[in-house]
């Protein structure tokens, strides 16, 4: 057991969200939604996970990122499948009801998607690398990267690396115990990347308004507020980053289709705000 939940970081009787909460409404207002959750397959049948996931139950308790805005949707049905590894995938449907979203007459009305993937960044932005690290160090890693510096293998010991330009002579030392760690990530043994999460927030809606010019005027810009109360992660913020209009006219009526999408910050780090507060 133990060593399952060390490979998957799945505690016992626990559960891990899954990226793909969604959630939107049909023409009566009411509710529905899914999302998958992952917990250890051994732990399925247990009492707290199947309290936690019985009928009635809301999704904030799942999925404790969403704000108290969305209590109101509870687990309708759950189904589940085991998959290899010792791993169980649970399907959560979702359905409720909120006076608080008044489809008809709110401008937050439309279909909410959540997703989060993994993507390449390079190496010197991971926010242990840039909280830990002196920038003298950070100086001299990036100099034997650049191979204008290197480790002097003679003098150097465990603790202390001795830092040399091409001609022998010392420029530095590498003495903090962070700094030397990273220092064998990107120079020993030659790390470009890191996979860092990717994380965006899309509201979507068909109507004959169209995008509000307010959503083109915060385009590119840090947004405190995004619709629908988007989950929250520490140390982290959202910028809006994609809007998509697609029209279609009938008659005198124009019927818009459009996206209004946020992208979460890098992990550890908030958007820069002098570049991105709109004026």
């Amino acid at each position: 057991m133990s060593s399952i939940t060390n490979i998957y970081g799945i505690q016992p009787y626990t559960w891990i969200p899954g990226p793909d909460f969604k959630a939107g409404f049909d023409d009566k207002g009411k509710w529905s939604g899914t999302q998958t959750f992952t917990c250890r397959k051994f732990d399925f049948d247990s009492t707290p996970i199947q309290t936690a996931f019985q009928k009635g139950q809301s999704v904030t308790v799942l999925y404790p990122n969403l704000s108290a805005k969305w209590n109101f949707l509870t687990v309708d049905s759950v189904s589940h499948e085991h998959e290899p590894g010792g791993l169980t995938k649970i399907l959560v449907n979702y359905t409720g009801y909120s006076a608080d979203w008044e489809f008809d007459k709110n401008d937050d009305s439309g279909t909410y998607a959540y997703n989060a993937t993994l993507s390449e960044a390079p190496i010197m932005t991971h926010p242990e690398y840039v909280a830990n690290v002196a920038e003298v160090d950070k100086f001299l890693i990036s100099g034997c990267v650049d191979g204008k510096y290197q480790r002097d293998d003679k003098t150097s010991t465990v603790n202390t690396y001795y830092i040399k330009n091409l001609l022998g002579t010392e420029v530095g030392t590498i003495i903090n115990a962070d700094s030397i760690k990273w220092f064998k990530i990107i120079v020993r043994d030659k790390r470009e990347t890191w996979e860092t999460s990717q994380v965006e927030w899309t509201h979507s809606a068909t109507d004959q308004g169209g995008v509000d010019q307010i959503y083109l005027d915060y385009l590119g810009w840090i947004d405190p507020n995004p619709d629908g109360d988007p989950p929250v992660i520490a140390g982290r913020n959202w910028k809006l980053s994609s809007i998509s209009d697609s029209q279609t006219k009938q008659g005198t009526e124009t019927t818009s289709e459009y996206a209004i999408t946020w992208t979460m910050s890098p992990p550890g780090q908030e958007w820069d705000a002098t570049l991105y507060t709109k004026p």
